[in-house]
């Protein structure tokens, strides 16, 4: 065996190196393995929604003879994702013998997923939308759905970076980044995405987002809303009052980041230096803290102007600043403020709860577009087309809310809130062996992976689901 020799001397060379891995052997064989055994998991899923269905009864691409569906290219980009997949090349992730496990699914090829995002348009986009509702409905009637009786509704805007020339929408933001700034709807209980709509990279936070609400709302299904208080939260983004409308016509409870304006920052000292106000502590992690809360009522809108004059509830919190932390010019002896306005009367809800579930938009709703951009490719614009990057993302949306569904529905409770990367590796990029044996295709995992048992349970569970037709 030839020894391929250093180009320069940097050291003495010895026959073998000191610590040595165990030697193998290499070898090609005619084994039919794949490494995403998870197909075996979304796939009865998908199929038991009808997502394939659903997307052709909405002609969500006008197909000719011997083409492909639009039902088909939808269902493989949400497989694409779900494998892992951040681009349109991706889709290599399920070719070869994990096509079998696809069972009698088209598998579109690139360039026609790529026609299919390219020559997207703006009824294109609104169809895929309605058929990410049908299935969030269908999913939720299965066992899915929030428990409890309130449904939260957290709009947020984010920022998706853009590369290449020519990406339609793609302008400077705010983070001086050129990129798009999409709107993501979450349901605060569950984590399922509720809308998602594509905006400029210029666009403000807050452009919008009235709309947006209302059509979060239109994706909870008539039976939860019927049945189901419906919260709504919002940072100082949707401090507005075509916002404040749509929430009482929506017949919903609101808590909205106040702003730093004037006639906030002066009620909110007005509290602070007022020896009678009644501080009490705050709940959960703001108690380590020793924070404090404190209300008080405030009136908004300017009548000059034609706004409706609303008197709401200011509720402010208060932390004890700390050596060492940036100084803020609100600070006032020592304490630090933060405030929300809420429409919840004081009789059903104390101070102090309504503050409490309003800081939990910084947690499961966070968590969901954290995910969706480093889990389930919400990161990338893969065409130039405006309309086709929103239709990307919607089948980024669904992935995620497919993978949700899968670990409420079926995966142990270890599972419920963990990050892409650890379902991934326990239970989608799985590696195993297709075999066909007395006319039935096995899926053999190895007995040394820790989930196997786990992935059989869960496969067992999805199908007695019932199938929608």
């Amino acid at each position: 065996m030839n020894v391929t020799a250093p180009l320069f001397e940097v050291g003495e060379i010895s026959a073998r190196p000191c610590r040595e891995v165990t030697r193998v052997k290499v070898e090609v064989a005619d084994e039919e393995v794949t490494g995403v055994a998870g197909v075996a998991l979304w796939g009865p899923l998908l199929d038991r929604l009808n997502l394939v269905g659903v997307a052709d009864e909405r002609v969500l691409r006008p197909i000719g003879p011997g083409g492909y569906t639009g039902g088909e290219c939808y269902r493989t980009l949400v497989e694409v994702l779900l494998a892992g997949g951040e681009f349109l090349s991706d889709r290599s992730l399920l070719e070869g013998a994990t096509e079998a496990l696809r069972g009698e699914h088209a598998f579109p090829s690139h360039t026609t997923l790529f026609r299919f995002l390219d020559e997207a348009d703006f009824g294109r986009v609104h169809k895929a939308a309605a058929v990410n509702r049908t299935m969030l409905a269908r999913a939720w009637a299965l066992g899915a759905g929030p428990s409890g009786g309130l449904v939260t509704i957290d709009p947020d805007a984010t920022s998706v970076d853009t590369y290449g020339p020519n990406k339609q929408g793609s302008k400077f933001g705010y983070r001086g980044e050129v990129g798009l700034s999409p709107l993501i709807g979450v349901c605060g209980e569950t984590g399922d995405v509720l809308a998602l709509r594509a905006r400029g990279g210029s666009a403000h936070p807050g452009r919008g987002i009235a709309g947006f609400i209302r059509e979060c709302a239109a994706a909870i299904p008539a039976a939860v809303r019927d049945t189901k208080n419906l919260w709504v939260r919002v940072d100082s983004a949707g401090y507005r009052h075509d916002v404040f409308n749509v929430c009482e016509q929506l017949d919903a409870v609101f808590s909205i980041t106040a702003p730093q304006r004037s006639n906030i920052a002066a009620a909110v000292r007005s509290l602070a230096q007022d020896p009678q106000t009644r501080w009490v502590p705050a709940l959960s992690a703001e108690a380590a803290k020793g924070s404090e809360i404190a209300e008080t009522l405030i009136e908004i809108g300017e009548s000059r102007r034609g706004q409706q004059r609303r008197l709401l509830r200011l509720i402010v919190r208060r932390q004890r600043t700390s050596a060492g932390e940036q100084l803020c010019f609100d600070d006032l002896d020592g304490w630090r403020f933060h405030a929300i306005v809420t429409n919840l009367p004081a009789m059903f809800a104390p101070a102090e709860h309504v503050e409490a579930h309003h800081r939990l938009r910084g947690g499961i709703p966070e968590d969901t577009i954290r995910q969706l951009k480093e889990d389930f490719g919400l990161i990338h614009a893969p065409v130039q087309n405006f309309s086709g990057n929103w239709l990307w993302w919607h089948a980024s949306a669904l992935a995620h809310n497919v993978a949700r569904w899968i670990r409420h529905l079926a995966l142990p409770a270890s599972f419920a809130r963990c990050r892409g990367k650890r379902l991934r590796l326990a239970f989608f990029n799985v590696a195993a062996r297709i075999v066909r044996h007395a006319r039935q295709l096995w899926l053999r995992i190895p007995r040394s992976h820790a989930w196997a048992d786990a992935f059989i349970e869960a496969l067992t569970r999805i199908r007695t689901l019932p199938a929608y037709a």
